[in-house]
């Protein structure tokens, strides 16, 4: 069996120490309430499992939404009882192990009681789930929720020992720190555990269990049990695991439930886990921190956030999940790269799946590493870390928002650094991020490739983006990073097994650029960019002289190129999507751990405050899950962050809630039918629509300890280095408006911009002109790993042909999967331009598109029938691992 758990930390064995009779009264307080909590969820939930079966639940409501619903409210009353208990035990000074808070309490009840019932009875409670009514299916129906409810007792026997253990321990002194408590797990002095999970529950199997099919009664992880003796044995370790996962959190231990739970390390209860690093990288771009030469301003914000003033920037980070306990090589690591906007714990989810998904279809150890931009470290979030660890969302609204809001510091802020979150303008706070170009964050992607090719078996290493992170990927693969025009290429794809791509064309080798636009960009990089958005104004290369586009030639007179670059912001806010909007997500995410849709978003009161804030001025007073869907559903404000989550639920007493996947049915309107797949381009959104992405899972990526889901100084401005604007002037022939600079026959866009940008291609100016230090893309026609792409059909790349010109850039596959003869694209026409027909696994080209799901859906869906990525995607890192 495998239940996954996510923590983020490590707990640090404290000195022995005999605890008072206060301290070991708010450690017992805690785990007395936890098993209570834990036996109201459960019965809540049997009682569920009971019903369904007999078809009595309420109108319109889904088996997994019951399971969450706590009707009669016992469980909440538990909890409520269980927090003010709690809170009247635990005074300063607190034990000095053990203990954690009210809040993981009641988090850790629900999501253990949810995953054990699943671990039994599979993903999909309501299909799985059998009739008590149907002469056909009564008895094993009777089996299913007798097995659950015995299983269950099993379960609170285990809790209960384990805290009679406890208490004594602490009481006698005996137990006095982390190490000594270790005895009370699976102490069964009296064989009262003994009896429960092996007499009672071994009985209950027999009498209502024979002549069962298990496998299809039982899905879940004990599907493979022959017969009861086996399915009792199963279920006893599922419930060792779950125990053991949930008291490492509760009790902040650190137990190896794998060890545990059968004696044995075979991955049988596994944790997957999130750790953060930094390292150092070798690239220094102009004006950053860190690169010699460059002092920070004494008056820089940037002091207060670093203090030492010879902080570095020039680093890079990646968040690693993997399996906790003792550490193993992985048989292989897929580093993925978030796009626009977007953090390392984007991908989360998709670790999460895709880690127990390898492990589970091809006994492979397989560890994700989620990519870091080096603007992440810009964030200011230390408050909302102390926030995170007290379980109080308004503290962390103090600290992004209490200025504003006229608040007195949180003693909890006064305490630690004594101030409130810093935020950056867009243009002298951080002007270097201008020199933060594709090529600074190749070399930073190349220094976490070098980490893990040195961790992973055989130095299997895979890369993948999404949505714009597809761009980085392939420009990492189609780097030279042999910078000087001596000795052979350095590929970047040469250190890779495979290419991933998610929700992204991954770019393509286009038309050469003028040399006006080469001269423009080399200007861009050599100052002018670095000036233009430190001063908000037109320069020269210099980054000093003014100028206009019109009148470049007379100011610029002298300089090399003589062009005028145009002001960017440093960082991207678009859609009113500011860095003080994007933070107000961690306070949501903290409120809704305890409250998720009920309560009013605490950040609500701070827009009339905040002007930088004025983006959620346009939404009604609402909930934590519905502030979530407004702005990430693919019905909602932001439709470069569509997520299939669910949809808007009833307005109560002044709040929009919301509806998740999980609680049914959702309204039609949510869930229309696009048509068939088309057969021309461009393609627009086709099939049946789907909410494929829990809320409770998404909300968890928003905010973690050294990582977020969010990319606050997203270095829009070093990313268009390699693009050549102009202006649009009217052409005194037809009264229509062409892109004049760089002489480029193009059209302009509906805002009066236009722009020819290096692809994949960056020859003409790195090799003719020699600038290897700008970008030296020369290896795309080269490239010859396999790819493998995932698409939605609701979502940016809806069809196969989404990504014909990327594989019509790229060389052909020499893996040893592909069979060197099937080309990268068998026919661009056949069936349909639409539907290209690619070399699949022979050509290393592959391309899945899921039915119905939206953009982020493809690595956020859970595993389940709709799912077509988690499945092909772990059959390619399997396939090329060698």
């Amino acid at each position: 069996g495998v239940l996954v758990a996510l923590t983020l930390f490590s707990p640090a064995e404290l000195a022995a120490q005999v605890q008072t009779p206060d301290q070991q009264s708010c450690i017992n307080e805690q785990n007395k309430g936890f098993a209570k909590v834990v036996k109201a969820r459960g019965k809540s939930i049997g009682k569920c499992i009971k019903d369904a079966t007999k078809t009595k639940l309420d109108p319109g409501m889904s088996l997994e939404e019951c399971l969450s619903a706590d009707r009669g409210g016992k469980a909440t009353k538990a909890e409520q009882k269980t927090r003010s208990k709690v809170s009247a035990a635990c005074v300063e000074p607190l034990p000095s192990f053990g203990v954690s808070d009210p809040n993981t309490i009641a988090r850790v009840a629900l999501e253990k009681e949810l995953a054990l019932v699943h671990a039994i009875l599979g993903s999909d409670l309501d299909a799985v789930i059998l009739g008590a009514n149907d002469p056909n299916t009564k008895d094993a129906s009777k089996c299913q929720v007798d097995a659950t409810k015995a299983t269950q007792k099993c379960q609170d026997a285990k809790l209960k020992e384990f805290n009679k253990c406890k208490k004594a321990g602490l009481k006698d002194g005996s137990i006095t720190d982390l190490s000594s408590l270790e005895a009370c797990m699976g102490a069964d002095p009296k064989d009262k555990i003994l009896k429960a999970c092996g007499t009672k529950l071994g009985d209950k199997l027999h009498k209502k269990c024979i002549g069962t099919n298990i496998e299809a009664t039982f899905p879940g992880d004990c599907s493979d049990s022959a017969d009861p003796n086996a399915l009792a044995s199963c279920l006893d370790i599922l419930v060792e695991c779950g125990v053991c996962l949930a008291l490492n959190e509760v009790d902040a231990l650190g137990w190896n439930c794998d060890l545990f739970d059968d004696g044995q390390a075979n991955q049988s209860c596994v944790i997957v886990r999130g750790d953060t690093f930094q390292i150092p990288s070798a690239v220094q771009p102009a004006e950053t921190p860190g690169t010699p030469g460059v002092v920070v301003d004494p008056n820089s914000s940037l002091l207060t956030l670093f203090g030492d003033p010879n902080f570095s920037l020039n680093n890079t980070s990646y968040t690693r999940w993997h399996f906790d306990g003792p550490e193993q090589t992985p048989d292989a690591i897929l580093i993925v790269v978030a796009g626009f906007g977007g953090g390392a714990n984007n991908f989360k989810i998709l670790a999460e799946d895709l880690i127990i998904r390898m492990l589970k279809d091809h006994d492979l150890v397989l560890e994700v590493w989620g990519f870091h931009r080096r603007s992440n470290q810009l964030e200011d979030r230390e408050g909302v870390l102390i926030a995170d660890a007290l379980g109080d969302p308004l503290v962390a609204l103090d600290w992004y928002y209490g200025a504003e809001l006229g608040l007195t510091l949180h003693p909890a802020l006064a305490a630690g650094p004594n101030r409130r979150a810093l935020f950056y303008n867009a243009s002298d706070d951080i002007p270097f991020l201008a020199n933060w170009t594709s090529q600074v964050f190749s070399r930073d992607i190349d220094a976490v490739v070098d980490v893990a090719r040195g961790v992973a078996r055989n130095s299997n290493v895979f890369l993948g983006g999404h949505s714009a992170g597809t761009d980085f990927t392939a420009r990492y693969a189609a780097t030279d990073f042999n910078l000087t025009d001596v000795g052979d290429p350095q590929p970047g794809y040469a250190k890779l097994r495979g290419l991933v791509l998610f929700e992204g064309h991954a770019g393509r080798t286009g038309s050469a650029l003028s040399d006006d636009s080469l001269d423009r960009i080399e200007a861009k990089f050599d100052g002018g960019l670095f000036g233009a958005v430190r001063d908000n104004a037109p320069r020269c290369v210099d980054g000093t002289t003014t100028c206009t586009i019109e009148t470049e030639a007379d100011d610029c007179l002298g300089q090399v190129p003589p062009k005028c670059t145009l002001p960017e912001t440093a960082y991207a806010a678009v859609l009113g999507l500011s860095p003080q909007v994007t933070a107000a997500s961690e306070p949501a995410a903290l409120q809704g751990r305890s409250d998720h849709d009920s309560g009013q978003v605490p950040g609500n009161s701070a827009v009339l405050k905040v002007p930088e804030l004025a983006l959620l001025g346009l939404l009604p007073p609402a909930t934590v899950d519905a502030l979530f869907g407004a702005f990430l559903d693919d019905e909602g404000l932001n439709p470069s962050a569509a997520t299939g989550l669910g949809a808007p639920g009833p307005n109560v007493d002044g709040l929009n809630t919301w509806l998740e996947i999980t609680e049914g049915p959702l309204p039609d309107s949510v869930l229309p039918d696009n048509g068939p797949p088309p057969i021309t381009l461009p393609a627009s959104h086709w099939g049946q629509e789907k909410e494929a992405v829990r809320m409770d899972r998404m909300r968890t990526t928003f905010l973690a300890a050294e990582t977020n889901g969010a990319d606050w100084y997203y270095a829009s401005s070093g990313l268009n280095v390699t693009s050549a604007p102009g202006v649009c002037d009217n052409d005194p022939n037809d009264g229509s408006f062409l892109c004049t600079a760089g002489n480029v026959d193009a059209a302009c866009s509906d805002d009066g911009d236009c722009a020819q940008s290096i692809s994949l291609d960056s020859s003409a100016l790195s090799v003719d002109r020699g600038r290897r230090d700008i970008v030296n893309l020369t290896q795309a026609a080269s490239i010859d790993i396999p790819v493998i792409c995932f698409g939605g059909s609701n979502g940016n790349t809806p069809v196969p042909a989404s990504y014909l010109p990327f594989a019509e850039s790229i060389g052909p596959c020499d893996a040893p999967s592909c069979d060197s003869v099937t080309p990268r694209l068998v026919d661009p026409n056949v069936p349909n331009e639409a539907f290209p027909t690619f070399g699949d696994v022979e050509g290393g080209f592959e391309v899945h598109i899921s039915e119905g799901f939206a953009h982020n859906d493809v690595t956020t869906a859970e595993d389940n029938a709709d799912n077509n990525v988690l499945a092909p995607l772990s059959a390619f890192i399997a396939r090329n691992t060698e």
